[in-house]
């Protein structure tokens, strides 16, 4: 959904495979809300969401989900780093554990406050 958090689904052995093949699950990030999938997301700034935020609602959605959240805390540290080196409104998209930008919005481009 626009504007959801999102996180990358742990991919299959399928997927190591066929890397192109039909199972999406390497190529796509997930909503922590509406744990649908997505291939793009985009780098937004979101006034009032701390990174601690973030890691909790990880937290939840892993366990809401049925997934184990012990990973939770290190999965976030390891989004978020990525994320940094990124400006605002890049969309980013996925292949397997590799993030890459795909192209840059037009809508809210440039650097998070205090970002270098």
């Amino acid at each position: 959904m626009e504007g959801e958090l999102v996180t990358l689904r742990a991919f299959c052995d399928l997927h190591l495979d066929r890397p192109h093949g039909r199972c999406e699950c390497g190529r796509v990030f997930v909503g922590l809300g509406s744990y649908y999938g997505t291939t793009t997301a985009m780098v937004r700034h979101l006034p009032g969401i701390t990174e601690d935020d973030y890691r909790d609602a990880l937290c939840h959605s892993l366990d809401a989900q049925g997934w184990p959240a012990a990973d939770a805390e290190a999965e976030a540290t390891r989004l978020i780093a990525e994320v940094e080196r990124w400006p605002v409104g890049a969309i980013i998209e996925r292949f397997v554990d590799r993030l890459a930008i795909r192209a840059l919005s037009d809508a809210d481009i440039g650097r998070v406050p205090g970002r270098h």
